[in-house]
């Protein structure tokens, strides 16, 4: 009786309490889990919602056509256009050379015809463009045959561009042609409106394929000077590349530029991998290139190459990054932003400061940039762990431009030298045949580099086709050279 009585003070549970016990604990377990899917669903509608407005709002400007230009954000105190205090040279102007003075007289008031006391003297300045005609020259040549050499030989006048004669031998002059080409081919202008222009402006009527022709005519002029351009470019300590879309007829293409203080160098190609990167500057080259993140300037091929990642792209990654999060998935693009932005600063104090301390708070930025984006941080955010992931790659070149004077943090140079491409892209409609795009690349070249040394572009083209002209060289004979190995922090 001792030990039925003892086993009725513990009984053994009933299955069906066993069974509801577990119920419960799943019915648990399945409430939070709705929980999470409802927090879950409640964010992806918000970001849902997010991105309706977005496409409404993209699909709205994009039929209105100043869209593009426009700010995403009202800035309450933009900052005060025009050239930085302290910046440049502040001068007074003279005055122009007059050529022709013209009084007009006060005999009395205009008004009434009455007489004028207190008489003062104003003057005036105008400078204006004189009407100018247009001038046709005609060129006597002669020919013989020389009794000597037993060949046919003729005379050239050393003004003289081509030996037409007969039909052929109306011509369009050189500087008309210069005019013509760097209109279209620096300034974006069409065909259209160049005969527009120069009809409207001098009375020199030309059709659109008149200057087609001339222009093709030009380049082919002016190919030695496009090669002299590729070999400097590659002999450069610092070169900027990038690219844009283009189109050579009914196919898709890309324009690339490649640009120096002194040298630039435009080509169109129908692809957009590393060989056009090798087959411009060469196997061989020894400079730093300064590019944008691309996977093309990343290839195995390019591996042994010095470069520079463009930070104004990391920072404008990092500011879309700061706009979309919240929370603390805030910090990691702050932080990174910070470093950057210590090192443009560092590298605008680097002229007042001593080697020592530069070196050392460079050292300083490099190491917490190293442990900022450490393969061991774990970072729950995705964007900010692909981030990461996206800066160690490129963490040798993030940093080199803070040991490198010449060296710009940047890729603004080659996006600056891309804006005239991209309106002759939007005017023209880029290409028709492989013909007009290596006119295009050629003459680009020459008329920009033209523009950086400050050279007159139309007199170096009317002595680049004249038979007497002799221009000056684009490009010195000894390109400025850098010595990479001047600090221990660039190594390939």
């Amino acid at each position: 009786m001792a030990v039925m009585r003892k086993r009725r003070k513990h009984p053994q549970p009933d299955s069906k309490d066993q069974r509801i016990a577990e119920l419960e604990e799943q019915l648990a377990q399945a409430l939070l889990i709705i929980q999470k899917q409802q927090k879950q669903i409640e964010r992806l509608q918000q970001m849902n919602n997010e991105l309706r407005e977005r496409v409404e709002e993209l699909e709205r400007a994009g039929k209105r056509q100043a869209a593009p230009f426009a700010r995403r954000h009202w800035v309450e105190r933009p900052r005060r256009p025009g050239r930085k205090r302290g910046q440049g040279k502040f001068v007074h102007r003279e005055l122009p050379q007059v050529h022709e003075t013209k009084v007009a007289k006060l005999q009395g008031c205009p008004e009434c015809g009455g007489k004028l006391k207190e008489i003062h003297t104003h003057e005036q300045y105008v400078t204006d463009i004189p009407v100018v005609a247009v001038q046709t020259t005609r060129f006597v040549t002669y020919s013989g045959y020389c009794r000597e050499c037993h060949k046919r030989v003729r005379s050239h006048h050393p003004e003289q561009t081509s030996e037409a004669t007969g039909a052929a031998g109306v011509l369009v002059g050189p500087r008309a042609k210069a005019l013509a080409a760097d209109l279209k081919h620096r300034l974006g202008v069409s065909y259209g409106k160049v005969s527009e222009v120069l009809n409207d402006t001098f009375g020199l009527q030309v059709s659109r394929s008149g200057w087609c022709q001339a222009d093709q005519k030009l380049a082919h002029t002016a190919q030695p000077v496009y090669a002299e351009l590729l070999e400097a470019i590659r002999q450069c300590s610092v070169v900027n590349a990038d690219e844009t879309g283009w189109r050579i007829g009914t196919l898709a293409a890309w324009l690339w530029v490649f640009t120096h203080r002194e040298v630039t160098v435009y080509a169109i190609r129908d692809n957009r991998s590393s060989d056009v990167v090798i087959d411009i500057l060469g196997e061989q080259f020894q400079g730093i290139l300064t590019t944008d993140c691309y996977l093309a300037y990343d290839d195995r091929k390019l591996k042994e190459w010095l470069k520079q990642k463009c930070v104004g792209h990391l920072l404008k990654d990092l500011k879309e990054m700061k706009e979309s999060k919240s929370g603390r998935a805030l910090h990691f693009a702050r932080q990174v932003t910070i470093i950057l932005q210590e090192a443009l600063a560092l590298k605008a104090e680097k002229a007042r400061l001593d080697p020592f301390t530069f070196y050392q708070r460079a050292q300083d930025l490099e190491s917490h940039l190293d442990v900022l984006i450490a393969p061991k941080r774990r970072l729950s955010d995705r964007d900010n762990a692909r981030f990461a992931k996206r800066l160690r790659k490129h963490r040798p070149h993030l940093l080199r431009f803070l040991y490198v004077d010449e060296l710009e943090s940047t890729n603004n140079l080659a996006e600056r030298m891309l804006r005239p491409a991209v309106i002759t892209r939007k005017t023209n409609g880029c290409n028709r045949n492989r013909s007009g795009a290596m006119t295009h690349a050629i003459l680009s070249s020459v008329l920009v580099t033209c523009r950086q040394h400050s050279i007159p572009i139309l007199d170096y083209l009317v002595q680049l086709q004249q038979y007497g002209g002799t221009p000056s060289a684009l490009v010195t004979a000894t390109p400025l050279q850098l010595d990479i190995l001047a600090s221990p922090i660039i190594e390939r």
